[in-house]
This record gives structure tokens, C-alpha cells and sequence, in this order.
């Protein structure tokens, strides 16, 4: 990529996902106002969910990446953004995920108008046949709200890791990790409760259980955690959390 995002675009395609992407809160913006470093770090956790929805509106990945590179140029930094976002209005994700919208369709106006200048470069057809054309967006979540999903599974998971070794909770942890996230993630096979108990040193199946559940209230406490970060309001982390379940297709 080039020096605002930090990426190389080979790898962009295979960075896509929520491990080059963390949760953006208040805080974040606040920071890009601040300061130019806080502005870079707010394009970095960005970058992976505009490019997205910029694929997914069927544009190749080198397209991909020159647009998502001229909205943060031409709009995150050239409109400032961060600077005009107001808490009171709603999420920042809204706010930006509209601004991609309206530059997508400006992009699209303009490059009509400019065809119409032209018609020799016209085919028979009507359609220029050298430029590329985005294929109408397939039917599924959305994927700037799937990347930001997946951002906070993976934050919370991080943090859930952190605290079990932080409380003595390594056994507990490995239950979790072994029947939940394996399953979940990797499609892997859930342990029978004796299994899962021979497995992590637990005296027997109702123990193992018990430590499995303790790991499950605390990552439920900590997902919620991880996203009311993300909202000004509180009484969103509701519909944030429902938002959460359905781009993960939960």
C-alpha cells in the first residue's frame, strides 16, 4: 500500500480480516483530532473494513486498494472527518461507512459523465468495455460490520486470555479454547466433558464443566465490555451486540 495505511497491497487481500483491525471508540477519534499520529493510527484501524466494502462491491483487489487509499485521502483527511464526527449523532462506524457510501456514488456520477464526454471509447454495447464495472453487491452482512465483529471477538478473546492468566484460570482457559473457539473458528470437534476433563487435569466431567462455564460467563461480561468502548451511548451496546450476532451470522 503506501505510507497512510501501513499495509503492503499484495497482502491487503489476506489482511482483510479483524487481525489487522481493533474496535474504534470515542477515544480513538478524539486522538485523530489531536494529532497527526493519532489521525495514522485511526486510518490503520480502519483501512481493512473500507477495503472490504469496497471489494464487495466487486472492484478487483488492486481497484480495491487505490480507492480505499483515495477515500482516505481525498475524504477522511481532505474533509476531516474526524473533526466534523459528533458523538451526540451517533457511532463513528455509521458516520463512515455513509461517507464511503456518498464517495462511491460520486466516484461513479463522475466516471458516467466522463463516458458520456467520450462515446468513440463506447462499445456497441453502450458500456465501456476497458473500465472496470462493480457487480452488484451479493446478498449477506455487510462486510465493514463483519470486519468490526470479528475485530471485537478477537479483542475480547485477547483480553479473556490476559485475565485467566492473570486469575491462575491456564486450565480454564484451555477448556474454553478447546471446546469453544475451536469449534467455533477452526470447526474442530468439542471434547466430551470426560474427554475435556482428562484433557485440562480436572477431577472429573462436573468439574470440567464448571471451569468451562466460568471462562463462558467471563468472556460474555468482557465481549460487553469491549463494545459499550465503542458507542458514546450506553444504551446502545444492546443493539450494538445484536448488530455483533447477526455480521457474525450468530
Amino acid at each position: 500500500m503506501n505510507e497512510i495505511s501501513g499495509q503492503n497491497p499484495k497482502s491487503v487481500e489476506s489482511h482483510q480480516t479483524a487481525a489487522g483491525f481493533q474496535t474504534t471508540s470515542w477515544t480513538l477519534v478524539d486522538g485523530a483530532r489531536a494529532d497527526r499520529a493519532g489521525l495514522e493510527r485511526l486510518l490503520r484501524q480502519y483501512w481493512s473494513p473500507i477495503y472490504a466494502s469496497i471489494r464487495r462491491q466487486g472492484f478487483g483487489t488492486h481497484d480495491a486498494s487505490d480507492l480505499t487509499q483515495e477515500f482516505m485521502t481525498q475524504v477522511v483527511i481532505g474533509r476531516d472527518l474526524a473533526s466534523k464526527a459528533d458523538p451526540a449523532r451517533g457511532r463513528f462506524r455509521s458516520y463512515l461507512k455513509q461517507a464511503l457510501r456518498n464517495f462511491l456514488i460520486d466516484r461513479s456520477r463522475g466516471k458516467k459523465r466522463a463516458e458520456g464526454d467520450h462515446p468513440a471509447h463506447l462499445a456497441a454495447g453502450g458500456e465501456d468495455e476497458g473500465a472496470p464495472h462493480p457487480a452488484a453487491p451479493p446478498d449477506g452482512p455487510d462486510p465493514f460490520d463483519r470486519e468490526w465483529a470479528a475485530a471485537v471477538i478477537e479483542l475480547t478473546l485477547q483480553r479473556l486470555e490476559e485475565s485467566c492468566g492473570e486469575d491462575n484460570l491456564g486450565p480454564h482457559w484451555t477448556a474454553f479454547r478447546i471446546n469453544v473457539i475451536g469449534p467455533t473458528l477452526r470447526k474442530t470437534r468439542p471434547l466430551s466433558m470426560d474427554e475435556l476433563a482428562a484433557r485440562i487435569g480436572a477431577a472429573d466431567a462436573t468439574q470440567a464443566s464448571n471451569m468451562l462455564q466460568t471462562v463462558k460467563r467471563r468472556f460474555k461480561r468482557m465481549l460487553r465490555e469491549v463494545v459499550a468502548e465503542t458507542v458514546a451511548d450506553q444504551s446502545e451496546v444492546e443493539q450494538e451486540l445484536a448488530l455483533l450476532r447477526a455480521s457474525l451470522g450468530t
